[in-house]
């Protein structure tokens, strides 16, 4: 293999299939990049045999050829290089590969690529297209709330459902749901199980694609194929729960506040909730006051925010974590608290919107 390729171009690459290299693995060969020359592109691999990414970048090739090389080796020395320069990269008898670019060279002891173990990525099923500022959407506002770990693995997934041109992802670990609908150009009918830590890689691959994503959706695997990448995933096996029994409106309690404000004062006391092994804070709701509290032998917060509530006063606890994660991520102006009682789950909406919905059970207090 003879190439030359942009700083640029290999530095994205790297950092784009490094998210699938394994770093606890039996076989030492998972910790490397297969990188291969042919058609005048760079292909470059990299897989844990759970989570493949396979990218493609445009170079000029003198000569075809494929090496395994060590993912961090290669990683850290391109990041490093000139910014836009020009990078020549060779490989040498026995496996070694030398990189050169301006008044820089290394040399590094690769493996053979016919070592590097097959991954499916002519994966083979239903397809489908999605805006990828939907499929954005829909990971961005429920993968956190999956496990990360747990008894059943299942629970460490989120479940993707398409039925009536509606996409649905769910995610729950035990403690907290979040749900989110979009519409899509699909009329068929799917319903898997993603691993959440693949759908995390792939919203970072995202970014600012403005185009769409093809999904393409096996017995086994799923592959998602974003410009110039393939993003290929096992499913998870079992079945997931009727998340759609969880769901309750028999509330009564119904409190509309400002985002940023709950935002920050939930942010402020929970700095002393970390003490506590529930990162619990209170929320007291009286007429139009919102007063949140947390408490640690170190000292106590209080916070007070104005609301618009309709039915009963309330007092209920909360892990601050579990509301943080779900405020960090809205984007509207205003959030609903919709509440059933002091010991039931609380389901928190944005006003205005029926695409989403995030359900927190309370901690009890005494």
């Amino acid at each position: 293999m003879k190439i030359q390729i942009n700083q640029n171009e290999l530095n994205k690459s790297i950092n784009i299939v490094q998210k699938a290299v394994s770093l606890r693995t039996p076989l030492p060969i998972l910790s490397g990049i297969l990188i291969e020359a042919k058609d005048n592109m760079l292909i470059m691999t990299a897989t844990d045999l759970d989570l493949g990414i396979k990218t493609y970048a445009t170079c000029h090739i003198e000569e075809e050829g494929s090496i395994v090389v060590q993912s961090r080796l290669i990683g850290d020395f391109v990041r490093k290089l000139p910014s836009n320069s020009f990078v020549n990269i060779e490989t040498m008898e026995n496996n070694k590969i030398e990189i050169k670019c301006i008044n820089s060279e290394i040399n590094i002891l690769g493996n053979s690529a016919a070592e590097y173990p097959d991954n499916t990525f002519d994966n083979k099923g239903i397809s489908f297209n999605i805006k990828s500022e939907s499929l954005k959407n829909l990971i961005k506002y429920t993968y956190f709330a999956a496990a990360q770990e747990n008894l059943k693995p299942i629970f460490t997934g989120c479940l993707i459902e398409i039925k009536d041109n509606l996409c649905t992802f769910v995610a729950l670990d035990g403690y907290r749901m979040a749900l989110k609908k979009e519409k899509i150009e699909y009329d068929g009918e799917v319903s898997v199980v993603v691993p959440a830590k693949t759908l995390l890689e792939i919203l970072r691959i995202l970014e600012e694609n403005k185009g769409n994503t093809e999904i393409v959706i096996s017995d086994s695997h799923i592959s998602f194929k974003i410009e110039s990448t393939i993003i290929t995933s096992n499913l998870l096996d079992g079945k997931f729960i009727d998340f759609e029994g969880i769901l309750k409106d028999n509330y009564i309690t119904v409190v509309k506040t400002e985002t940023t404000k709950i935002r920050e004062s939930v942010e402020r006391a929970s700095l002393l909730a970390k003490d506590d092994k529930n990162n619990l804070i209170i929320l007291d709701i009286k007429e139009n006051n919102m007063q949140i509290n947390s408490a640690s032998e170190y000292g106590n917060v209080e916070e007070n925010i104005f609301v618009e509530k309709n039915g009963e006063d309330i007092k209920i606890g909360f892990n601050s974590k579990y509301l943080l994660d779900f405020l960090k991520v809205i984007e509207n102006d205003k959030i609903t608290l919709n509440l059933i009682g002091k010991n039931n789950p609380c389901f928190i909406t944005q006003e205005k919107k029926d695409d989403y919905i995030y359900m927190v059970l309370p901690v009890r207090i005494s």
